[in-house]
């Protein structure tokens, strides 16, 4: 709970300014300032009483008076409107439309027209420094590395709990599965848009819609395609599953190409304000949507794994891993536990996807056979049917990632990990925490 606290704190300080709407208006002080003055930006401010605006008070060389400029914006900060300039106000009076068009056309409306304009100052992007601590810069950037590891975590380690649950149920590699956090990134597009088309209902409420209508549509087509492809396959040859879910995979890529496009899509980053943990030469640094997304992560696969051990659903469940007729001979449904198993699967996914969409800014149909060959991976690394393992896996796979990234070549990053993951399957076969008993032996041989 302190955690939380902590995290609603910091939002709450931050959201006085949008950074997007800040960036744009010190932009605009530049295009309406004295011709040939340097801007020196002295604060960006919300203007009062005005919704989705913001003030920068600015000085200039030959004038020693303080200046400034009003923007006011169409949107917040999940609308649409988020960057379009609908009204300047500056030093000498207000644009008029005409000269707001101008602005839009020949400047605004410029490719990184933005970006140069800042460079031109010495405006600092806002930010929320919560410490004044100074590391040293190896000190730091080893901080920084763990950041990265478990923002990247948060994207495996809930797909391959979701894969685990699957797997650990049935004994069938589900090679769909990626399709459906893809799907789940894309109800979090669909979400964002939706919430940016009505009435500003505050960031709390807007991200709250945004993640249950990604969570709902994987979960809706994760229940769909277990009822018609998953359940009654589950108890056939090994081959015949694989072959079927194979081809259900890229049946749901060509449904998202056709429905969606096929071109990627690429979000504007929300929550992007940065949070300087630590000061020093390499300072810490961290967004808002990160932390999040990290302490997201740290509740949710904690309750998860807590459900599963300590509820009637969790034992049912694994009374049906276990032996599923003998569960039935107890009053245990199978088909039930399985399709719940299904829609909780596809929940987790969901999150993974929209992790994917929200944080990384980007999803595209052809995301979903890397996104479930990383949930397998992390999965049998944990251990072929281990939740606790699968969640280790995804956290192993990160920092494998991130590491080489950070110290290495980016370039192999992938072999490396490739290389090492096969090293670690010659030493532990059955993965970190895999059982390994005969049983659980001889279904793997069959499944692979």
């Amino acid at each position: 709970m302190a955690l939380l606290f902590c995290v609603a704190t910091l939002l709450a300080a931050c959201s006085s300014v949008d950074r997007q709407q800040a960036r744009v208006c010190v932009a605009v002080a530049t295009a309406v300032a004295p011709a040939g003055q340097k801007v020196s930006v002295q604060s960006v401010i919300p203007l009062e009483g005005v919704s989705h605006a913001v003030r920068v008070n600015y000085t200039v060389p030959d004038m020693h008076l303080p200046l400034y400029v009003d923007c006011a914006f169409s949107g917040g900060p999940l609308e649409m409107g988020r960057s379009e300039v609908i009204g300047v106000r500056g030093y000498s009076g207000a644009l008029s439309e005409r000269e707001l068009l101008t602005l839009h056309r020949w400047f605004l409306g410029q490719d990184d027209a933005v970006s140069r304009a800042i460079a031109e100052t010495d405006w600092r992007s806002p930010s929320i420094e919560v410490s004044s601590i100074s590391l040293p810069k190896p000190i730091g950037f080893a901080l920084q590395q763990i950041l990265n590891i478990l923002n990247l975590a948060a994207l495996y380690a809930p797909l391959a709990l979701a894969f685990a649950l699957i797997y650990g149920l049935i004994r069938r590699i589900h090679m769909a599965f990626g399709q459906i956090a893809i799907i789940g990134g894309y109800g979090a597009i669909i979400g964002l848009v939706i919430v940016a088309s009505m009435p500003s209902l505050g960031l709390a409420a807007s991200v709250g819609i945004v993640l249950a209508l990604a969570g709902g549509l994987a979960a809706l087509w994760g229940w769909l395609v277990g009822r018609t492809v998953v359940q009654p396959l589950s108890s056939g040859p090994d081959r015949a599953f694989i072959i079927a879910t194979i081809g259900l995979g890229i049946a749901l890529s060509e449904m998202l190409r056709l429905t969606q496009g096929a071109r990627e899509i690429w979000v504007q980053p929300i929550l992007d304000t940065p949070i300087i943990l630590t000061q020093g030469p390499f300072p810490v640094v961290i967004t808002e949507m990160r932390l999040l997304v990290i302490v997201a992560a740290l509740v949710i696969i904690p309750a998860v794994l807590a459900l599963m051990r300590h509820s009637a659903f969790g034992r049912a469940w694994r009374a049906v891993a276990d032996d599923g007729v003998m569960a039935r001979l107890n009053g245990i449904d199978p088909a039930a536990i399985t399709g719940l198993t299904l829609l909780l699967a596809s929940a987790l996914a969901a999150g993974g996807g929209a992790v994917l969409a929200l944080s990384y800014g980007t999803i595209s149909y052809s995301m979903g056979l890397m996104v479930g060959l990383k949930a397998l991976l992390a999965s049998l690394i944990g251990g072929a049917g281990s939740l606790l393992g699968a969640a280790l896996g995804g956290l192993l796979i990160a920092m494998v990632e991130i590491l080489w990234t950070a110290y290495f070549d980016s370039s192999s990053r992938d072999i490396v990990v490739l290389v090492l993951l096969t090293l670690l399957f010659l030493l532990r076969p059955n993965g970190l925490i895999g059982r390994g008993s005969a049983i659980e032996e001889g279904r793997a041989v069959r499944l692979f």
